[in-house]
Parts: C-alpha cells; structure tokens; sequence
C-alpha cells in the first residue's frame, strides 16, 4: 500500500469525496455546523446529503448543489473550484479526456460493490506476485457496463509490467498507466449493460512483478462495502511472522493494528469484515 494521499494531493486527483472528507476533517468542523455555515450564506443543504456528499453515495450534480459546493469551498479554505473541477474531471463512462493523476474511474458512482474476495498468493521468494479478485457488483443506474480496476504497486515496481488479466465475465478495456505514483487502472468490460439494481458477478488476476519482500496486502473502499474477504496463502518456504489486520482511512499517517491473526494448515491467513466504511482494510507481516 503506498502513503496515504495529502489533502492537498486529493484536491488534485480525487475522488471527490474523499477530498470533501478530509477537508471538513480538517477543518474540525461537524456536518450539523457545516449544514448551519451553508444556511448562513442562504444554502439550504440537507445533513443527509453532506453525509452523502463525503461518503460517496451522491454526487452533486444539480446547479444548487453545485452552487453549495462553490460555497464549500469557501467554508472548507481549499482553493477556489479545487472540488468543482473533481466533479468535472470524469466524462459519461468515468474516462476524463485529460486523465489526472493517470486514475480515471475514481469519480465514477453508478456501480456498487457488494463484495470483494482477494486471494493473495505469495511465493517463495516473499513476492506478492499473483491475486485473485473475485467481485459482486450491482448497478445503481441503467446502462452500466464496467468496472474501473485500481492497483496500487510497490515503488520497486514499473507499471507496465504489472497485469490485470479478466477470468470470467469482463474483458479489458482501456488502460492507464502512472509510473511516477506506482497506479495501475484497467478498464474491465461486462458482456452487457446492466439494469439498475441488477448484479453481476466478474473475475481478474493480478500478475505484479515486484521483487521486493511483500510485508502487506489491502483493499481499497472508495465509500462503502458490504463485504470484504482477504486470504493471504504463503508458499512453505517462506512463512511470515506477526501476521495481523488493520484499517486505516485517507487522512490518517498510520493504520490502526485491530485482530492478530496465525497460520492454519495451509499456511494462510484470511480476514472477513462487514460494512466496510475506511478507506483501507488489510493483513500486514513479517519477515524473521
């Protein structure tokens, strides 16, 4: 997992929500005080659509929520159309003609992931070298088709070496790449457009060529998942020590150490957390 994202880096490369949660974090200000600064200035903004707003479940796009974040901006001291210009960064399918910061999909908020299953295999070298992602996602609108996959790589690691191949039920579409923040995004296709509401159930692997120890493995929440499963499998010939879970969101320089975990009988560890709202859950370890 690479540096949590500054707010200052949020406010260039998204997503909108997050960017909008760390900076009301960091401005210590409550959503009940924000709602009575916005009604100060004659915006009217229901508290249930600021929460909305900072998770990720709304997007403001009507002329007076726009006008509210202009007012936002304000309010927060970021500067002038910083979150504005998230909001219009993402064209019809979430592709921006002018990528920023190479992470196109990020602003995308017409597909619910419902759950997320990643086993990680780990060779005997210590290299995180293949995952296997299995997913349930499900349409909140008509005419949904594909999935934006983020990975974020080690340092040691060149972008383009690392694939994102499909298994089952998507295709690969387009592709980015940001060698300077290790980001690899790939546009996975479904055979066809969703309905809202409907689900559908896809598969990918991951083939990362980094040849450094892994010490990590973590998932990345945009706003909410109801289900989130990480197996980590160790070859025999390298077993970690201290193996353990931990959450951790945008904002925060460290993650917080939660469930110690140990091997079982086929050298693995595994972690299944429900309603997943923080930025980031995942297994850490060692190596003796």
């Amino acid at each position: 997992m690479t540096t949590s994202p500054s707010l200052e880096a949020l406010l260039r490369i998204g997503p909108f929500h997050s960017a909008l949660r760390a900076a009301i974090r960091r401005r210590g200000l409550t959503l009940e005080r924000l709602r009575l600064r916005l009604a100060q200035q004659d915006v009217a903004v229901a508290l249930s659509t600021l929460s909305d707003w900072q998770q990720g479940r709304v997007r403001p796009i009507s002329p007076k929520s726009l006008r509210a974040v202009s007012v936002l901006e304000e309010l927060l001291e970021v500067p002038s159309r910083s979150l504005l210009t998230l909001l219009e960064q993402t064209g019809p399918n979430g592709w921006p003609d002018v990528v920023p910061g190479m992470m196109p999909g990020f602003n995308t908020n017409d597909l619910e992931v419902v759950s997320r299953h990643d086993r990680v295999f780990v060779d005997a070298d210590r290299h995180a070298s293949r995952i296997h992602v299995s997913m349930v996602a499900r349409a909140r609108q008509d005419g949904v088709d594909r999935f934006y996959a983020h990975y974020f790589g080690d340092d040691s690691v060149r972008t383009s070496d690392v694939v994102q191949e499909p298994v089952r039920n998507c295709r690969v579409g387009r592709s980015a790449r940001n060698e300077a923040e290790h980001v690899t995004v790939d546009e996975l296709l479904f055979d066809r457009k969703l309905k809202a509401g409907e689900t559908w159930v896809f598969e990918f692997v991951i083939h990362d060529p980094t040849q450094l120890d892994s010490f990590e493995y973590a998932q990345g929440v945009r706003c909410f998942l109801a289900q989130s499963l990480i197996e980590v499998h160790f070859d025999p010939a390298a077993l970690p020590s201290d193996p353990h879970v931990y959450l951790q969101d945008w904002e925060e320089n460290e993650p917080h150490r939660i469930i110690d975990l140990e091997l079982d009988h086929t050298n693995s560890v595994h972690h299944f957390e429900t309603n997943v709202s923080v930025n980031w859950v995942g297994i850490r370890w060692r190596w003796d």
